[in-house]
């Protein structure tokens, strides 16, 4: 017993903690500094081992869309214009006409394709989709059906057909059911602000208005800790760069830019014409606006925590739906990543739903890298001959660990029970304090 509760401990670790710092691995590696561009990763850790006398016999999958074009083409606009405009007034140093002349290399097969799923984004998901097939073969072999679903967005469908279509060039006597809607966009994807005209008020009060006090003082803190003006000089000639209205809006947007280049067809990058230390600083503002947008911290009444409860619900739902039927079955899920970032926060999941004070405290329990294009989460259902029933959690096919609050004497193997006795508590909890509970309230004032 004293053996197994120390190798419990060190598998809660490794779950849970990270041996190198955000900035480190920034320096290390550049490219976690693309954060929710970062491309899907290709390698994995070797999975613990499944215990003894179980199967398994249900998949219950949620997956963000893959790599993508930039998300609007007026994002791509609010950096190229500025070089357009300096290069018009012959103010670019000769660094920077190389830069711009790269951008504009990139826009001619980016440009009219915003949000589009790249042929990047395709690729992966049929690599999840033949990993999922060939670990779990025996759930595809006997379930009756698969239950496909995804948002209404054109990328979401994509990434639910290159999915689907390589589990089919696997075995094509799979019976998936395709279905999309907005009637399944209220848990599919909970921040869709048509799902209710009072969380579109909330959302445009708290998160599009620039003026509200939390993006100001995230702006503030902008200004007064990040430094761009090296990065600025090597582009633009020194009256060109005193003139610049919002000089930090335009590192901002080039920042955006050059992260959504890796995803896309284009040969060309802009990367490098940041520092790894510039990299680090620009991603962690970005991290910064997620952590507030979908995860516990927020300076208006939390802003939108929880609001990915009704997500949560259903998974549950159909989980125990399935279990209680006691047949094989594939349930798969396509959305956005913000989703998955907010139902891990709902789920109280280590790594995700740590509460800090401070912006600088927020990269060590929250890093937006481990939402990568293509990110899933997956729960694996394992099942012995007695009926007894145990649930894994995999995050990027990663095992990741469930709360504290559940025995995980069995880590990462949570008997199924616990699970839902866990969230059966924790979803009404989670209505009431998180965000559905504050909208009328907060509107009416």
């Amino acid at each position: 017993m004293k053996r197994l509760l120390i190798l419990t401990s060190a598998l809660f670790i490794a779950f849970t903690t990270s041996a190198q710092s955000a900035r480190e691995k920034i320096q290390n590696d550049p490219s976690y500094a693309l954060g929710v561009y970062r491309l899907y990763p290709t390698q994995f850790k070797e999975q613990t081992p499944v215990p003894k006398g179980y199967k398994p016999f249900y998949i219950s999958h949620y997956g963000r869309h893959g790599s993508r074009y930039v998300l609007r083409d007026e994002k791509f606009d609010r950096a190229y214009n500025v070089f357009a405009d300096a290069a018009y007034f012959g103010k670019l140093t000769d660094y920077g006409k190389e830069i711009y002349d790269r951008l504009t290399r990139a826009k001619e097969g980016a440009y009219g394709r915003g949000g589009e799923l790249s042929l990047k984004g395709q690729e992966q998901h049929r690599q999840i989709a033949r990993r999922m097939y060939s670990n779990y073969k025996q759930v595809f072999d006997k379930a009756e059906y698969i239950d496909a679903k995804a948002t209404i967005v054109p990328r979401v469908l994509m990434s639910m057909t290159a999915f689907c279509d390589e589990l089919m060039r696997h075995d094509n006597k799979l019976d998936i059911h395709y279905e999309c809607g907005k009637p399944f966009q209220k848990w599919l994807n909970p921040y869709y602000k048509d799902n209710d005209p009072r969380l579109a008020a909330y959302i445009d009060l708290y998160r599009h208005n620039t003026n509200c006090e939390w993006m100001q003082q995230w702006r503030k803190y902008r200004r007064e800790n990040v430094d761009i003006s090296r990065l600025l000089n090597s582009l633009f000639k020194p009256d060109y760069v005193k003139s610049m209205p919002f000089p930090h809006d335009f590192v901002f947007h080039l920042f955006k830019t050059a992260t959504s280049l890796p995803g896309t067809p284009t040969e060309e990058s802009i990367l490098d014409i940041f520092t790894n230390q510039e990299l680090y600083e620009q991603w962690r503002l970005v991290n910064i606006l997620f952590y507030h947008e979908k995860g516990p911290s927020g300076i208006e009444g939390k802003f939108l925590n929880g609001v990915s409860t009704p997500l949560l619900e259903q998974i549950i739902n159909e989980a125990e739906a399935r279990v209680a039927a006691g047949k094989y079955a594939v349930d798969l899920r396509f959305g956005h990543d913000g989703n998955i970032m907010g139902l891990l926060n709902t789920m109280r999941v280590p790594g995700w739903s740590e509460e800090v004070s401070s912006y600088e405290e927020i990269e060590k329990v929250w890093q937006d890298y481990n939402i990568p294009m293509g990110c899933n989460l997956q729960w694996i259902f394992y099942r012995n001959k007695k009926g007894e029933v145990l649930v894994k959690m995999l995050l990027n096919e990663e095992e990741i660990a469930f709360p504290k609050q559940i025995d995980g004497f069995m880590a990462p193997y949570y008997r199924w029970e616990d699970v839902l006795s866990f969230y059966r508590e924790l979803i009404p909890q989670m209505y009431e304090i998180g965000c559905y509970n504050k909208l009328e309230k907060l509107l009416d004032k």
